[in-house]
């Protein structure tokens, strides 16, 4: 029995579709991490260091950034790229547009549906983590897309 070429190419491509998948469960995984610092660190400054939330919030998701980065980079992506402050700055501009967002989700949704500053944030993490996935993938560390 003869596999045509097509079929063949079909296969290889679900294959690489599957093997791609594999990197959104690392990133996930290293984005549970830094958001659970992020957000520890949120309620230390907020909690027990006074600050305003808004800015707790965005110390804490500084420090996010960086963890994410560094494990994004070495674990998730596997990548080799040596010009660190060129990619760092792309990876951060795109955080920081994902900070915009979720930065405005936590305060309609505190200021203007009266929740909790803490499940707002998870609310904003959930929303603003696939922009942040597509942006990281295919800006920062240049994966194509499948066709």
């Amino acid at each position: 029995m003869r596999i045509s070429g097509e079929c063949r190419l079909q296969g290889v491509r679900d294959l690489l579709i599957v093997l791609k998948n594999q990197k959104i469960i690392g990133f996930s995984l290293i984005g549970i991490l830094s958001s659970l610092i992020d957000i520890t660190l949120l309620y230390v400054f907020a909690e027990y260091l006074g600050f305003w939330y808004l800015f707790s919030a965005s110390g804490s998701y500084c420090c996010g950034i960086l963890a994410s980065y560094s494990l994004n980079k070495y674990l998730t992506f596997h990548d080799t790229d040596r010009h660190y402050i060129r990619q760092f700055s792309v990876f951060a501009l795109i955080s920081i547009s994902s900070f915009v967002l979720t930065v405005c989700i936590i305060f309609l949704a505190v200021e203007m549906f009266s929740l909790h500053y803490l499940y707002a944030k998870v609310f904003a993490i959930g929303i603003s983590f696939f922009w942040n996935y597509l942006g990281q993938s295919r800006i920062t560390f240049g994966e194509k897309p499948l066709q």
